[in-house]
This record gives structure tokens, sequence and C-alpha cells, in this order.
């Protein structure tokens, strides 16, 4: 089922949005984004997933014969893109932001011999939603079936620092710095970027002492609950559809690595949320009518008031149907683009999308915030932006497919993830082979003939072990073994004398 809602409904301008992803694709972006050159990775998400998005095989009336050639994203710019990601990869694990946070090699590790361990230099360099963004971006420029989107990421050493980030009352922060301070903020956002990571690189199989303190993030996110039914960074701050989405993703996270999901289906969403009925409803009334604001009444700032009038209640209709809707993140909030996304990413992940009205507000999206350049402005008449604009195709991806039907010009969309349902299977593949046991030698007969004579010719057990008598040697006399070692070909070992030892 591709079609509108109705009629009446306009349609999506695919082409108009490829253009603006294109131009953001091959071009400079606007001088505006100068100052988030911290956050280019982010910005390199929005712009690489848009694109998925409007060129997924599920994105075509009928599926093309060659997902790779029908792709606006290039063989050659998936091997360059992903070569790039994996460059702002932390030695010590997790990601950098942008390429100016990438210190040379020397600056970024030291070897402390008291432990015999690297340690980072500059351990905040690396921040959580880069790390988050960064997985998923391997995910979406990985080929064929996704099976190899991870390889070359620090899998447990990623995991180690991702646990370092979780604090003691469960939350987790951004960064952490020399001294083991978490810095950032206790809100939803991190807890879902833990638990996205979490489940990509597979810390719930890995165990002990990579995974995180799961009943303690659930409980962090339950005490975030509201008395309106919202969520805030805690139950005593204000309610916000954004961090409800993110306590929601978090916790349908959880539960998809949970791996008693058949015996125990949903657990961590209902362990996590205090009152789902009170969390609906808070998300169905952020869907308000929008009427164009008046341009003689603004405020201080110059903006418009408000962009709803407040209805008269003795004409009020129960059959009357509002035209077109908006979204807002809190009460008395005027309508955005992006919380069209947050709140019908979160309904759906609840079975709740039945309460939206999706005619008047895909009406919102694509009559009032579509630009003529393409791309999706935060407000009406203001200018597209990448965040805006990867949302706003979101919003409409979600709320056509919670009813069963296909925004045209759209592939499918993965609401836990916020990218397409395609590049969210290439995901799940390139999990599978991160949880793969080894492969078995697969070295040829005349390879391990070969590997044996050379044993054989270095006695090899004897010198294995008069290596570990030479290693406890060095530790008494204050040298660093691995170090020494490091000096060594292994293929031509010192010759020791018995006094050597």
């Amino acid at each position: 089922m591709t079609s509108s809602p109705d009629p009446d409904q306009p349609p999506l301008d695919t082409a108009r949005h490829i253009r603006y992803w294109q131009r953001c694709f091959r071009s400079l972006l606007p001088h505006h984004y100068t100052a988030n050159d911290s956050i280019r990775l982010t910005l390199g998400f929005f712009i690489v997933a848009a694109l998925d998005l409007l060129s997924s095989p599920s994105s075509y009336s009928e599926p093309p014969s060659n997902p790779s050639k029908a792709s606006l994203i290039t063989p050659d710019d998936r091997k360059r893109l992903r070569r790039w990601v994996l460059s702002l990869q932390h030695p010590l694990g997790g990601f950098c932001g942008s390429p100016h946070h990438v210190l040379p090699a020397k600056y970024t590790t030291r070897w402390d011999p008291m432990t015999e361990t690297k340690v980072a230099l500059d351990p905040a360099n690396a921040n959580i939603a880069a790390t988050y963004f960064a997985l998923l971006l391997l995910g979406i420029l990985a080929d064929g079936d996704g099976s190899k989107a991870y390889e070359g990421v620090k899998r447990t050493e990623t995991l180690r620092w991702l646990k370092r980030l979780q604090r003691d009352d469960g939350s987790f922060g951004e960064i952490v710095d020399e001294d083991g301070y978490v810095g950032g903020g206790r809100d939803m956002r991190y807890c879902y970027l833990a638990a996205t990571i979490r489940w990509i690189l597979g810390g719930a199989e890995l165990g002990e002492p990579e995974d995180l303190n799961v009943d303690a993030l659930v409980a962090h996110i339950r005490r975030a609950q509201t008395f309106d039914g919202g969520m805030g960074e805690t139950s005593m701050h204000e309610s916000h559809a954004g961090y409800a989405y993110c306590g929601v993703a978090a916790l349908s996270l959880l539960d998809r690595a949970n791996p008693d999901a058949a015996a125990q289906p949903n657990r961590y969403l209902h362990a996590g949320i205090s009152s789902i009925p009170s969390l609906v409803y808070f998300l169905a009334c952020r869907q308000f009518d929008y009427v164009d604001p008046n341009s003689d009444e603004e405020n201080e700032d110059g903006e418009a008031s408000n962009n709803h009038e407040l209805p008269d209640v003795s004409n009020l209709n129960l059959s009357d149907s509002a035209h077109i809707t908006g979204f807002n993140g809190r009460f008395n909030k005027v309508a955005d683009t992006c919380y069209a996304w947050w709140v019908s990413g979160a309904l759906t992940m609840l079975g709740e999308s039945r309460v939206l009205d999706r005619g008047p507000a895909r009406k919102f999206i694509l009559e009032k915030t579509q630009h003529l350049i393409g791309g999706f402005a935060k407000h009406p008449g203001g200018p597209p932006d990448v965040y805006h604009a990867y949302l706003g195709l979101a919003a409409l991806a979600t709320m056509a497919g919670a009813e069963g039907a296909k925004e045209e010009g759209l592939g499918r969309f993965d609401p836990r993830l916020c990218i397409g349902v395609e590049a969210s299977e290439r995901i799940a593949k390139g999990r599978q082979a991160l949880l793969a046991p080894p492969e078995e030698d697969d070295l040829s007969e005349s390879e391990k003939e070969e590997l044996e004579r050379i044993k054989k010719r270095l006695n090899w057990d004897k010198t294995l072990e008069r290596m570990e008598r030479m290693k406890a040697k060095w530790r008494a006399e204050g040298r660093i073994a691995s170090l020494e070692m490091e000096k060594w070909n292994p293929y031509d070992p010192p010759k020791w004398n018995d006094s050597d030892e």
C-alpha cells in the first residue's frame, strides 16, 4: 500500500528533497554550520541516512534489480565514507565527533607500567553521541548484507569505555575525563545512545566485565516519568516528548537484547515506565490544531506568540476534524517539525500510534515546513536544516508505516534506530557477525606443515618457557616486559645464555 491517506493530501516531492540532500552531500554546507564542526559526524549521519532512505529498495514502487546501482550512495562513496568514520575511532574505544578531535597517536595513549595497560591521554575526545552515529553510519554504508559492517570497530574497548560513562544512579553521561569524572547531563538521550551502542556491539552477550548495569539504567528511566505522564531528566523536571522517545527507545532496545525475550516480551518496557497509559496520553496531547499566526501578534523576540488559537468551547463539535495539526514537545510551545517524529516514533514503539491523526499531521509537514529548495524547516517560514529535514522524512515514513501504508518515495522505517529498515537489517547482520565464534584455523595443509617445521626448528615450546622466565626477570629489574618483547622478531628470537636468565 503506497497511496496517500486521501485524495486531498499533498504528495511528497521526493525529487526536490533528493536535490537538497545531494547538495548537502556534494558541496559545502552553508556557513551557519561552521560553529557545529565539532559534530561533523552527526551532520554526516543525517545526510547519508536521508539519501539512503530516499533510495533504499523499499522506497521504489518496484524493487530495483540492482539495489547498489539504485542507491544514491555509490560504492566508491561507501568505501570512502567508511574509512572516514573509522578514522574517527579512539584507540581505547568510542568515536570522536570531528576530525579536529582526533589527535596524533602519540597524544592519544600512553603506557602505564604499573598496570601494564594503555591509558588514554585524551579520553574526553570520544563521546557517546558520536559513537552512536558512527555505528549507525557504518551499518548504513555497509556493502552486501552488512555482515562486514563492523570490521575494524574496537568492540571490547568501546564497551569498556561505555561502561565507564554510567554513573552509580544508572544514568549516563556524554564523556569521561582523565580523572574518571563523567561529564554531561543525566537525561534520557544518553540512556538511549548507550542502549543502542550496547545492542549493536553485543554488550549483553559479552557479559561481565564489559556489560552495563541494566537494572540501574531501567530504574533511572523509571524515575524520569513525571506527574503529567511524560518524561523529563528526572520526575522533578519538565516533561518532554524528545526525552519520552529516548526513554521508550532505550527500553525497547534493552528488550531486543534480552536473551529471554521470547519468555519475557517487553520486560524492560514495562519495568521502566510506571504508567504507560499516562505516557500515551501525554504524547497524544502533543498534537494540536495549527492555525497560521496573526502577524500583528508578536512577542518580545519578534516571533508570533502562538500558532494555534484557543477554541471557543461553546462552538466545539466532536464531528469536526482538524485541517492541519502540528506537534510540540512541551506544553504551551509552538509546533515544530521534529516533534512529529519524536511523538510518532515513541507511540509506534508503544503500539499506540492509532491515537494520532496522520492526515492533518502530514499536511503540516508538507504544506507548512517543507521548503522550496527541499528539506524541512523547524517552524513554518523558516529555512531548512539537516536535522529537521531528516526528522521530517522520518516522521512521514513512521506515521505511514504505523498504518500499514508506505509514504511514496520513502523506504520503510525502523523507529527504534531512526533509520531505514534495510539499513537496520544490515546493522543486525553486522551484529551477528560480531557475535559469531571465531572461525577455525583456515590454513592450508602445506601452510600447517610449514608452521610445524618452523616451531620444530625454534624448539618453540622451550622458547616460550624461556620467554616467561625472561619476563619475570625484567619485571624484577623494573623493566616493562611487553615493551622488551616488542623489540623481538618472533621468528628469530635472541640466542640466550643461561646467565641471561
